[in-house]
């Protein structure tokens, strides 16, 4: 009889009790934690339980993310039949992007369990429409996802920033084979401990379903090696030319990896400023497009080289250079006319259609899996099998389209794996949109079409099968072809997974086995009449298996025995001080060993000059005070004062960005607006352009870079051009004393200042530190020319400030800050004159003369009127577009300008 778990937030015997979840449950109700299980042994129903307990135990909402929209609804499903909705129907709910974001907000507010994928989420956060802040518990499924700039880690990182009460609970069976990847995957999920068993294990063992990996080695067919012969000899002779110049430097086959390590030494050819780098770059990344088409012809077929060049083709017409180039030669032109109309040759497919025809005739009502990387061999493998009795495919793809291939909608996907489920069709031939979490019953075989040199997609489509049965796994390898290095890869990574994964556990921690029970206090099991607790039933399951801790049957053929995970002693990390002198090199003297300039003497009976030169001489000491608490403070730059934030205007165009999102994870109040020039406004005076490296050279190279800067010189005091990413000086289109040139322009002849940063996090950061001096900088001079020239203190203020406000007698708030503002642009001290609104720059000033003298020119031509008239009427007016609107009568003020001389002006200008 099956026991099943008791709790007010699940439903009757609708989760079976089994001993290894009871224990991860504990486990991740106890803190922050990375679930590592095998497919199809229940990651999913660990999940349902904390979920459970958390809404019953601290309440609020539970998010749960998951990579596609097809696992988004196989999860709002199953949490439907699974959790007590004590509430309405639209207590569990999912959103997509293919909902309006308002009837999202509206969907988020009334339900209590959210599904959704990250990208939505992360977007949503972003806009302001919905708030993680009392979100109990966010649910990470594929959980492998959370690195660099994936949504599922922003996801993470905003939820760790906002939540009052967070707990992330992430979930996959394959987090990487480098200890980097996993500690990446914790750290950006805020995960402190993790969770792992393996299919071995002896508490798994009773559930785990036997699955056998067998590899089916394949012929390359002759017609194929004949096309790919020229390609190789034309690969071969771009390396050996490498090869000569000494930037490859390994020997025999040529490898994806030897490339890689070719072009970073081109790189740094290139930065060394190298000339004949630049074209070994060029010769690099053609042998790396004809490795990848050599290597599809003779592993994969006719089929999927057609798409590659496809996609090749697409990229060059998009602007990519080098694949313009490279699908311009005549070679590669006809090998791509002949693939147009050549029928597939590769005996892969043939094999496939094979295999799923053997299975079908073993069992009828079989489920079938074909796993294939493009979309041109899953429709060659579903034409085939259309054409057999017995065998109904499912065509299962992602929903971009593409030239010459339509994507899926997601009502579509979600019909297809209905009808798959249903038994409407029994093969599925899908891309990898299918490899990730799908519960997909009775996928009796799986046919890899080309092993995947991942380890985490491996395990993703092998977990497609033995999952509620035994089911086998076919990996089609082509011989003497890079499908055999793949699938050696592949194996190699996945055994060394579990090792990671263990060496990264002992470094976290584990939990206090004492402390299991406390997490399942809540938690009952119901076998037939008698009701105990989890803790207990966990305890008598465990006991009952431990006498077959020697027996561990492999259940799959190339899974390596556990790793000794006896706990590490831990380390605790060496205590961090706040004394900035431990921050900086040995030797190097801070600001804070600097005195304050000591304030001027009083004057007994002041002047308006020595007010002047007084007010000056305190600002500055102001400024300067403010600059080196600003410079010297320990604390992180960007820690901000919640109740104060910092203001920072964000062009519309960026809200999707990391930028943004970093923004407002530090808790920048960030304003979406149009800026008509700029990127990002800070107060009313600092606006910053943000150019990529590779727009800073196309900008550079079709001549808009000047203009550009100009448009910022005139739209704010204070602009900036910040260029972000790396290798400016690397880059192939445009040589190095061009670009110190242009930027000598723009520094130097513009007073532009530029900045540079590595990416968009240094981006962010630049922009936080940036708002908080500002916002700091002009509230505490404000304050401190207040405190230091009141009336009643500072008496010798009072005239100056009345000569600038005729009529009161009073110091104004404005008046205080403009004559902060003021002391600070004309940079006084030293005598020297520091540029910091841009527009008064002198080639500014020298434009600003030119236009006038092109103002000038165009009113000589008018009859009666020479350069001086025209002067005369440009200070009149102003422009030429008043003088179009100005009367007779007007014309007649100006000095050298009559009645008739006015009425000819007035009749040449109106047409």
């Amino acid at each position: 009889m099956t026991a099943y778990i008791e709790h007010p937030r699940l439903c009757a015997e609708a989760v079976e009790a089994r001993a290894y979840q009871i224990e991860a449950v504990s486990d991740c109700l106890g803190a922050p934690t990375l679930l590592v299980l095998p497919t199809a042994l229940g990651k999913t129903p660990i999940e349902w339980m904390v979920i459970a307990e958390r809404l019953n135990t601290i309440g609020g909402r539970a998010l749960m993310i998951a990579p596609t929209n097809a696992l988004v609804n196989q999860h709002l499903r199953d949490l439907k039949l699974v959790i007590d909705k004590q509430e309405s129907e639209d207590s569990i709910t999912s959103i997509s992007g293919s909902i309006d974001w308002k009837k999202r907000q509206k969907r988020w507010d009334a339900a209590e369990i959210i599904i959704a994928t990250p990208q939505v989420i992360r977007n949503d956060v972003q806009r302001g429409s919905i708030d993680l802040k009392d979100v109990s518990v966010l649910v990470v499924d594929e959980a492998h996802h959370s690195k660099g700039r994936h949504a599922v880690a922003e996801v993470g990182d905003q939820y760790l920033q906002s939540a009052q009460n967070p707990l992330v609970l992430g979930a996959t069976a394959s987090p990487g084979s480098s200890q980097e990847q996993v500690e990446e995957v914790c750290k950006r999920l805020g995960l402190k401990r993790i969770h792992s068993r393996t299919a071995e294990n002896p508490f798994l063992a009773p559930y785990a379903a036997g699955l056998q990996v067998k590899e089916v080695p394949v012929n390359v067919d002759e017609g194929l090696k004949l096309m790919a012969a020229p390609l190789i000899l034309w690969m071969n002779g771009l390396v050996d030319q490498l090869r000569r110049l000494g930037y490859h430097v390994q020997t025999g086959r040529v490898t994806s990896s030897q490339l890689n390590d070719t072009r970073e030494r081109i790189q740094r050819a290139i930065a060394k400023g190298e000339g004949l780098a630049y074209n070994a770059a060029r010769q690099c990344a053609q042998s790396q497009r004809l490795l990848n088409l050599i290597g599809y012809l003779l592993s994969q077929g006719v089929s999927a080289s057609r798409e590659y060049l496809s996609r090749v083709k697409t990229s060059g017409e998009g602007g990519d250079k080098g694949s313009s180039a490279f699908f311009k030669d005549d070679r590669i032109t006809s090998l791509y006319e002949m693939l147009q109309h050549s029928e597939e040759l590769h005996e892969k497919v043939g094999k496939t259609v094979e295999l799923v025809q053997e299975q079908i005739e073993i069992n009828p009502e079989s489920r079938v899996i074909v796993f294939a990387h493009f979309r041109d061999t899953v429709d060659e493998i579903v034409q085939r099998l259309d054409d057999c009795q017995r065998i109904k495919p499912e065509r299962f793809v992602g929903q971009a389209t593409r030239e010459g291939s339509s994507g899926m909608t997601q009502k579509e996907q979600l019909s297809g794996l209905q009808r798959f489920r249903d038994g409407e069709c029994n093969v599925l031939v899908a891309t990898s949109v299918g490899e990730e979490g799908l519960d997909i019953p009775k996928a009796d075989r799986v046919i890899f079409y080309e092993p995947i040199g991942s380890e985490i997609r491996t395990i993703q489509r092998r977990g497609r099968t033995g999952r509620h049965s035994d089911g086998n796994v076919y990996v089609l390898i082509a011989r003497e072809t890079r499908d055999e290095g793949a699938r050696a890869s592949a194996v190699y990574r996945e055994q060394r997974m579990q090792k990671v994964i263990d060496s990264v556990r002992r470094n976290m921690g584990r939990p206090n086995k004492d402390d299991l029970a406390e997490h399942l206090t809540t938690f009952k099991v119901r076998d037939g009449a008698i009701v105990g607790s989890a803790y207990s039933f966990m305890q008598s399951e465990m006991k009952s298996l431990t006498p077959e801790l020697g027996e561990r049957k492999s259940r799959i053929s190339t899974t390596v025995e556990d790793a000794d995970t006896e706990d590490a002693p831990q380390v605790p990390p060496p205590p961090l001080g706040s004394d900035p002198k431990r921050l900086r090199p040995k030797g190097q003297t801070g600001l804070d060993s600097f005195p304050s300039i000591a304030p001027p003497p009083k004057e007994d009976e002041p002047t308006d000059e020595n007010t002047r030169d007084s007010l000056e001489k305190l600002a500055i000491r102001a400024a300067e005070d403010i600059v080196q608490a600003l410079t010297t403070e320990a604390v992180d730059p960007l820690t901000h004062d919640s109740s104060n934030p910092c203001r920072i205007v964000v062009d519309h165009r960026e809200p999707n960005t990391t930028i943004a999102a970093t923004l407002r994870l530090q808790g920048v109040d960030v304003d979406v607006q149009t800026l008509q020039v700029g990127d990002f406004k800070i107060g009313d005076r600092v606006l910053i352009e943000r150019k990529r490296v590779r727009d800073f050279i196309d900008s550079l190279l079709d001549g808009r870079l000047l203009n550009q800067a100009h448009r910022l010189i005139a739209a704010a005091p204070r602009p900036l051009l910040l260029i972000e990413g790396g290798g400016l000086f690397s880059q192939r289109a445009v040589h190095n004393n061009s670009l110190m040139g242009a930027l000598a322009t723009l520094t130097i002849d513009l007073g532009l200042p530029v900045v540079t940063t590595q990416d968009g996090e240094e981006t962010a950061r630049f922009l936080i530190i940036a708002a908080r001096r500002e916002q700091a900088l002009l509230g505490a001079l404000t304050k401190e020319a207040r405190g230091r020239m009141k009336l009643g203190e500072e008496g010798n203020a009072g005239p100056w400030f009345a000569s600038q406000q005729p009529g009161s007698g009073e110091v104004s708030e404005g008046a205080v800050a403009h004559a902060a503002e003021s002391v600070i642009d004309s940079g006084l001290e030293g005598g020297q004159r520091v540029i910091l609104d841009a527009s008064k720059a002198p080639l500014s000033e020298k434009e600003e003369r030119n236009r006038l003298q092109d103002r000038i020119s165009v009113l000589e031509a008018l009859p009666g009127i020479g350069p001086t008239t025209a002067k005369r009427i440009i200070d009149h007016f102003g422009s030429i577009e008043k003088l179009t609107k100005a009367e007779i009568g007007e014309l007649c003020e100006i000095s050298g300008i009559g009645p008739a001389t006015a009425e000819k002006i007035k009749r040449i200008l109106r047409g």
